[in-house]
């Protein structure tokens, strides 16, 4: 492939892909360095190296994405009949396990993905031992923290270019979710599992959740606050994304179309 053609593939101009291979300019926007890799139909991993794409530190430690894959297939999660209760497991308190959450979602948002990635597997075994050992009001908001746990895991596992993993995150939170009642994190948990289809190339199962899920959502918009709304708006984005990669023109302007925007904002 000539430069200039992988060039014209990732946005960019053959000077700046020629500057970027002499290491004259910087390739640092992890989108960029998503379509070149997708452009040259290689893994992201395989195009610049995992180990700097995580940002390894004394901080973060180099157990990140195999210890995030050992924690996601340990068979435990299948089923409550794999989990009997132990006298010496004791769950966090809800506040700290946000604080976790926290401690993994702001490093995420701050491209420190190694760090996110090395504190992940933790969080995610402290919030099942929330939601299996809490009831009442406080299993429900455990339940919600695990959700968002999976989707801080999907988010981090989706950026390093583990697709499959990702998908296996987000699926699990949904699951979570809907135990809760919340719409909010419901939705938030939908987009993720968007997100996910998109990103290991499944558009129309993309568009299709996005379509089930905005009808899921629809009718709580009214009294279902910004975040309801953000995580409504974000879906459509996802679904939007795969539309477009399916070079479906109608059904990437479906929202505008359909009159489904402008309701939205009205509510």
């Amino acid at each position: 492939m000539s430069q200039e053609a992988l060039a014209g593939l990732v946005g960019r101009t053959a000077e700046w892909l020629r500057k970027a291979e002499n290491n004259r300019a910087e390739l640092d926007r992890l989108s960029v360095i998503r379509r070149l890799a997708d452009a040259l139909d290689v893994a992201l991993g395989d195009l610049i190296g995992e180990p700097t794409l995580l940002d390894w530190s004394p901080a973060s430690g180099t157990s990140t994405v195999p210890a995030l894959r050992t924690a996601l297939m340990n068979y435990r999660q299948l089923t409550p009949i794999l989990n009997a209760p132990t006298t010496d497991a004791e769950p966090p308190s809800l506040e700290e396990l946000a604080r976790e959450l926290r401690n993994v979602f702001d490093p995420y948002q701050n491209s420190r993905f190694g760090f996110a990635a090395g504190r992940a597997p933790l969080l995610l075994a402290h919030a099942l031992l929330a939601a299996r050992q809490y009831d009442g009001d406080d299993r429900v908001r455990a339940h919600e923290l695990l959700a968002l746990s999976y989707q801080a895991a999907a988010s981090v596992l989706t950026k390093l270019g583990e697709a499959d993993l990702a998908w296996m995150a987000a699926e699990r939170g949904l699951t979570a979710a809907q135990e809760t009642g919340n719409h909010a994190v419901t939705g938030s948990l939908f987009r993720s599992v968007a997100f996910a289809l998109l990103s290991t190339g499944r558009y129309e199962p993309a568009m299709h959740l996005t379509e089930a899920g905005a009808a899921y959502l629809e009718p709580h918009l009214g009294d279902g606050g910004g975040d309801l709304l953000s995580a409504y708006g974000m879906l459509f984005l996802a679904g939007s994304m795969a539309a477009a990669r399916s070079d479906d023109r109608p059904t990437t302007e479906l929202p505008r179309r359909s009159g489904r925007r402008s309701s939205a904002s009205r509510r």
